[in-house]
């Protein structure tokens, strides 16, 4: 490996968008630093890779995310590419979404729907959680990136939002403001940091399939989701992973600020 070699810290890069961003990067001749909570996993996926680097980082924490960059920008001296791809579902998200599988499955049978009672009943703990880690940790780590790519005058960075800020999610309204903060803060920090050389774009995915989704996704919703979906079918997370890339390259060089939505039609902006 040479000192020249690009540099790509993937937050969230131990599993699903993540993983398969740090194997894209990879791919492409990036040195990637898998960024994660989750040690044992992040490890795997660093081990994986030509050049991968792990480090543990809860992104919802300010301390941790200024120690875990103060460290990568002793030990690397450059980071060229940041990828927002971090998160962690929550209890009540699957409680939403076992809901709306019911839903589907009782307009079926022409029963009485269940009530979707989220937002009314959201404890302050359940709202700051999504906004700590997709919200707050997306700043904290662009935060922690621009202290190196400014005195560069070089970069890229990706956040990875959701169709759900765009459009908002039903019973979601947490994560959905959560990811709607993140395109504001997109389109905000890329005006800001453009005359420095440094791009900052956003992708919005529809429904991807990824270990969580297989987890969390009642078996109910998914052909519904799957029928409103006009390609029929969920994306992968190496067609994300795809999308990051590009914009991570020369020839994405005059897109900034912008939001590009891999979800096979299900939603169009």
């Amino acid at each position: 490996m040479g000192d020249s070699k690009r540099v790509a810290v993937v937050a969230g890069g131990a599993s699903g968008i993540g993983e398969a961003t740090c194997r894209a990067l990879a791919d492409n001749g990036y040195r990637v630093v898998v960024l994660d909570v989750d040690e044992q996993r992040a490890r795997s996926v660093a081990s994986e890779i030509e050049d991968g680097l792990s480090v543990i980082c809860d992104v919802s924490l300010s301390d941790d995310v200024n120690q875990a960059f103060g460290r990568l920008a002793k030990d690397l001296a450059r980071i060229d590419v940041l990828v927002n791809s971090a998160g962690a579902p929550a209890q009540e998200t699957l409680d939403a979404l076992t809901t709306r599988g019911q839903q589907v499955q009782a307009e079926a049978a022409g029963a009485d729907r269940p009530d979707l009672d989220v937002t009314s009943r959201m404890t302050d703990a359940q709202w700051r959680r999504e906004l700590a880690i997709y919200l707050d940790g997306t700043f904290f780590t662009m935060r922690a990136a621009l202290r190196s790519m400014i005195p560069a005058r070089s970069g890229c960075i990706v956040n990875v939002s959701s169709i759900h800020g765009i459009s908002g999610g039903t019973g979601l309204p947490h994560y959905s403001a959560a990811k709607a903060g993140v395109h504001g803060l997109t389109r905000s920090v890329a005006k800001e940091v453009a005359p420095y050389g440094i791009r900052v774009n956003a992708v919005a995915p529809g429904y991807i399939d990824t270990p969580a989704t297989e987890r969390f996704m009642p078996p109910a919703l998914r052909p519904e989701l799957e029928r409103t979906t006009p390609a029929g079918r969920f994306g992968t997370a190496a067609e994300v992973a795809s999308t990051i890339t590009f914009l991570c390259s020369d020839g994405a060089a005059f897109m900034t600020g912008q939001t590009l939505s891999p979800n096979g039609g299900y939603l169009t902006v």
